[in-house]
């Protein structure tokens, strides 16, 4: 594992006067994650036939348990954020948890 990933949440904290204020993107917690190779076939746009990997990167972090990650977080990488659009969690050996993301502001 060699890139270092944030989970990220929209929820509610206290301002400075004690009001509940939602904020976006509050860090949940972060951990060493590996970007997974896609093949070309599976990350192309079909109207324009060109992919970019960084759009739509796949990652692999250590499974969990205690750690359930929520669909409705984002991914932080390398400055960039995107929404998590695919989960695959391995219950069954407790190896690998892997991630399908896809950029904020991808078309």
């Amino acid at each position: 594992m060699t890139e270092r990933i944030e989970f990220l949440s929209n929820k509610e904290v206290q301002n400075e006067d004690g009001v509940m204020v939602p904020q976006d993107n509050v860090v949940v917690f972060s951990c060493w994650a590996e970007v997974l190779n896609t093949p070309i076939r599976e990350f192309k746009d079909a109207t324009t036939k060109v992919g970019n990997r960084k759009e739509s990167p796949n990652f692999a972090i250590k499974f969990e348990p205690q750690r359930l990650i929520d669909s409705t977080w984002k991914v932080r990488w390398r400055g960039s954020v995107y929404e998590i659009i695919g989960i695959d969690e391995d219950f069954d050996k407790r190896d690998l948890t892997k991630l399908e993301c896809k950029a904020v502001n991808a078309k």
